[in-house]
């Protein structure tokens, strides 16, 4: 497991002027596994940090989209030869496959239903030394977890906090969707 871009967000006031997923690999049993891809502004980036991983985007097979805003999945043409997931209430694009509910990728890696940001949104649990939950934008920072409030962009309040709850519950260490990896206290 390693974060390869950490994720930012700049506000405005209360409107967000730019924001950028953090984007995640995973070596699994069916090789790299990437969630997220950022936004297109950050194709450079992405690219440097996987050479610097050793990873060709041609190596990727599996792209896990946590939801389907341009901030997440701003680089998925860097990877044409990947498989796409996204949850079908996401209303993906054709030939992407479509989660239902939970799905299990590959050994230790899970792909968990987690509405409230948007009705499709999905986390991506993967047990390895510890267990670490890629939360998109259920947990978009770091703040939001400290303050227990969910994303400020969301379709059902009460269903955010409920995701939130639930990775909580779960996780040892938190990859945020816009900040860097942080741990559960009282998970070590």
């Amino acid at each position: 497991m390693r974060v390869l871009c950490a994720g930012s967000i700049v506000r405005r006031g209360e409107a967000i002027a730019y924001a950028s997923s953090t984007v995640t690999l995973a070596d699994t049993d069916i090789g790299p596994v990437l969630v997220d891809t950022g936004s297109a502004s950050r194709a450079d980036d992405l690219s440097r940090a996987l050479s610097e991983a050793g990873v060709r985007p041609e190596d990727v097979r599996h792209v896990v989209s946590t939801h389907l805003h341009v901030d997440h999945c701003g680089c998925d043409d860097m990877f044409p030869d990947a498989v796409f997931h996204a949850h079908s209430l996401e209303d993906p694009p054709v030939g992407t496959h479509k989660v239902h509910g939970e799905a299990r990728l590959a050994p230790g890696v899970r792909l968990v239903h987690t509405p409230g940001h948007t009705r499709g949104s999905m986390s991506v649990f993967v047990e390895s030394d510890r267990r670490y939950a890629i939360c998109g934008d259920a947990i978009p920072t770091k703040a939001n977890y400290d303050s227990r409030t969910p994303p400020s962009v969301h379709f059902d309040r009460a269903l955010a906090v409920r995701s939130m709850d639930m990775i909580l519950g779960w996780a040892q260490t938190v990859v945020p969707g816009h900040d860097p990896p942080f741990v559960v206290i009282g998970k070590k």
